[in-house]
């Protein structure tokens, strides 16, 4: 008969698993139908995939390459080896003042000149000067180092898996000018998927969330030494929303904040973006291959198409900060003296899910076992009960779970009542 009991009790508890499972809210990303080689959508704060498409598939990423220079420069200003203001010198690898600039984008610049990291900065951004892009990006390689095993070491600091690096502009090699890599084929060029450019962009906005307002900029402007003058010039987000915006079907109202385009006749029309929708769910999006390289809509057409793709078959759920999760109320903490700790949401986050049906919390996981609590604390972490959800690669602990915040102040038990506690709960 206990074999009966067993079995019985098994089922019982099989069958409660499997209707607490089904009823959870899928977070499985969509599958994207829009003609492109490669996308992905992102809620920009948790890094939660929304929508893919090939989005793991590595290929010419072309002047979203500069990324990966703008990650460098912010990565040494966070670490206090440059300023904003660090004066730059302008190489003979940098100059390209003899080139056509409707050819290759560059700025007023010789080599002799010196411009800031900021002015820098801005124009390989917003402009995707090259030569700022290159220059930024010999003077930031370590000693020793070339610039191509540089761009590759910052890869392999944001686990960019797989993808290959040989110049900071996204040049072809063979039209990369002092900049081509000799052992090299000509076509050599930058490879990464479009995962990989939205965990760059990721990174560029935790370390510049000032970002927003450089894509807010309609002009950048640049002191040149061999031009004897200040110069003025029109970013891309000024042409898009003067010009090709007009163009573009935005029913929802989207915003397109920035962030960094890419065109070459190899890779086609891309663009790397930051998009806030009406509610202020704000999104990293990533299209490559939307139509012909010199395309100034589709990507921007295809930027908003796959963000609406994500709202219509998407719920998002918000979790408010200070707010008290029903399943979640207080955190067991057997080593203070109040043995559970109530506890409330520390970080507003929201999370999406394909059915309209509450998340429950899964369990909680305690940061770390302190001598002391004070109110507001961090004391522990929520994961979610979010089946199929998929986060980018890089993205921590704390972004993927709920942060939970302690509202009252208490301190260690006395050792013996530990003791007690480890021994009967």
């Amino acid at each position: 008969m206990k074999w009966i009991k067993f079995v019985v009790f098994f089922s019982v508890g099989l069958i409660s698993f499997v209707r607490i499972v089904s009823a959870a809210p899928s977070a499985k990303p969509i599958d994207l139908k829009e003609s492109l080689t490669s996308a992905v959508v992102v809620d920009a704060r948790t890094g939660q995939v929304l929508a893919t498409r090939n989005a793991t598939k590595l290929g010419m990423i072309a002047s979203q390459s500069k990324m990966l220079t703008a990650y460098a420069a912010l990565r040494a200003i966070h670490d206090g080896k440059l300023t904003w203001d660090t004066p730059i010198p302008i190489t003979s690898k940098a100059d390209l003042s003899h080139q056509p600039k409707y050819v290759y984008s560059h700025l007023d610049i010789k080599a002799g000149d010196h411009l800031t990291v900021r002015e820098l900065y801005n124009a390989m951004l917003t402009i995707s000067a090259n030569d700022a892009s290159f220059a930024l990006s010999e003077y930031l390689t370590p000693r020793g180092m070339t610039t191509q095993a540089a761009l590759q070491s910052w890869a392999n600091e944001l686990k960019l898996d797989h993808s290959k690096w040989y110049n900071a502009a996204g040049q072809v090699n063979g039209n990369a000018f002092e900049n081509k890599i000799a052992h090299e084929p000509g076509e050599a060029a930058n490879l990464a998927s479009a995962e990989h450019l939205a965990m760059l962009a990721r990174e560029i906005i935790k370390l510049d969330p000032n970002i927003r307002t450089l894509g807010e900029s309609d002009f950048i402007s640049y002191k040149s030494a061999s031009a004897n003058r200040t110069v003025k010039l029109t970013t891309d987000q000024f042409l898009f929303r003067h010009q090709h915006s007009k163009k573009v079907s935005n029913p929802n109202h989207l915003i397109i904040e920035g962030l960094k385009t890419g065109s070459t006749p190899e890779s086609g029309a891309a663009f790397t973006g930051i998009v806030k929708d009406q509610a202020g769910h704000e999104f990293i999006t990533v299209v490559n291959g939307a139509g012909y390289y010199t395309d100034t809509v589709t990507r921007y057409q295809e930027t908003i198409n796959i963000v609406n793709d994500v709202l219509k078959s998407q719920v998002p759920e918000t979790f408010e900060a200070g707010s008290v999760l029903s399943d979640c109320k207080k955190v067991k903490m057997l080593d203070m003296k109040r043995k559970e700790v109530p506890v409330v949401v520390g970080q507003t986050k929201t999370f999406w899910h394909q059915k309209q049906a509450p998340i429950k919390v899964n369990h909680t996981t305690l940061s770390r076992h302190p001598k002391k609590v004070a109110r507001g604390q961090s004391v522990a972490l929520a994961q979610l009960a979010l089946p199929d959800v998929v986060f980018l690669p890089n993205t921590s602990v704390n972004s993927r779970n709920l942060l939970l915040k302690s509202t009252i102040d208490t301190t260690q038990a006395p050792w013996w009542t530990r003791v007690w506690r480890d021994i009967f709960g």
